[in-house]
């Protein structure tokens, strides 16, 4: 099935149900096993490989990078290849920073159990969505896929993103109020996560830049946390964004939602569903941002306590989308 429901006891559980599932969906396993004291799975369709990692109360995993502190949750980045000598933060086609390191993204949980999940697919299982509720209400996620939907033709397009930057989903003593880690993430594809660091990535040629991934990061320092040498940007501002650009955004999540507060009616229940609107910086300008696309299976909708509740079903023609606080997954 191309959307599963259900509830996992720890990290661990949830990568192996995940890996389950997607091996159900014609995915190839290329590795599930023991990693550290949590698990580890990597697996592949159409080219595209995923390399996941559940940690359990580690410290110091599992990128080479990281704020150090032990925690629970679920690390992920997609690339090229797999290699069964190394582990997970070193496999092939990652995006890197300023090291030859894989950097990546990931969804802080806790020690569980965790009463709802919920996977996404769609038909051809090349676009994956994976939502968690870590506690009544609060949910975070990660995602990844074979191509975003192209504004135009460039060589690449495999793109995923997470709640959290890789590097800041060891944040455990976050302040209250901070999207991912202490409250419901911030849509997909914010150009920022809760603690500054970058959670979504793009593959894309572009002007000299080739083979590598584009960061959709607001910053171009701390490299680790999101900056890999072509920076990208998004038509949703993070919570803790003041970054200004020369192109249309239509939310800034610091309690003001511009364009998108007019997208919901009470009065005939609709609720619009936006697509995060990818951009690329080129090369030779601090300003010329030129259009990416943007990802096929989620959008940003401020549905839920707008007449919506989070879990609602919201059907439009024959695709039914499920309500998230922030944001909504198409359903199969």
């Amino acid at each position: 099935m191309q959307y599963q429901n259900g509830s996992a006891t720890s990290s661990t559980d949830l990568v192996q149900q995940l890996a389950a599932w997607l091996v159900g969906l014609g995915w190839t396993e290329d590795r599930s096993a023991v990693e550290g004291a949590g698990w580890t799975a990597s697996l592949h369709n159409h080219a595209n490989y995923v390399h996941l990692r559940a940690v359990e109360n580690e410290s110091g995993q599992p990128w080479h990078a990281n704020l150090g502190s032990a925690h629970y949750g679920v690390h992920m980045y997609t690339g090229t290849g797999f290699n069964s000598g190394q582990p997970f933060n070193n496999q092939a086609g990652a995006p890197v920073s300023t090291s030859t390191y894989p950097i990546g993204v990931g969804m802080q949980l806790s020690a569980g159990p965790f009463a709802n999940y919920y996977f996404f697919a769609d038909s051809t299982a090349d676009n994956i969505v994976v939502v968690v509720e870590k506690t009544s209400g609060f949910f975070v996620y990660l995602g990844w896929g074979l191509s975003i939907q192209k504004a135009g033709a460039f060589t690449g397009g495999a793109y995923f993103f997470g709640s959290t930057s890789g590097y800041y989903t060891s944040a455990v003593s976050a302040y209250a109020n901070t999207p991912g880690l202490t409250i419901t993430s911030d849509p997909p594809f914010v150009n920022v996560d809760g603690l500054g660091g970058g959670s979504g990535f793009v593959r894309a040629d572009v002007d000299s830049w080739t083979g590598k991934w584009v960061g959709i990061y607001n910053a171009t320092t701390g490299a680790d946390q999101g900056f890999t040498g072509k920076q990208g940007d998004s038509s949703v501002r993070g919570s803790i964004s003041t970054m200004k650009t020369n192109f249309p955004t239509y939310a800034q999540l610091a309690g003001n939602y511009n364009f998108q507060n007019e997208q919901v009616s009470a009065q005939d229940g609709r609720a619009n569903l936006l697509p995060p609107l990818l951009w690329v910086l080129r090369d030779g300008t601090t300003t010329g941002f030129s259009l990416l696309g943007s990802p096929p299976f989620v959008f940003v909708s401020n549905a839920v306590g707008n007449g919506f509740s989070s879990g609602d079903e919201y059907v439009l023609g024959a695709t039914t989308y499920k309500l998230f606080p922030g944001f909504a997954v198409v359903k199969q």
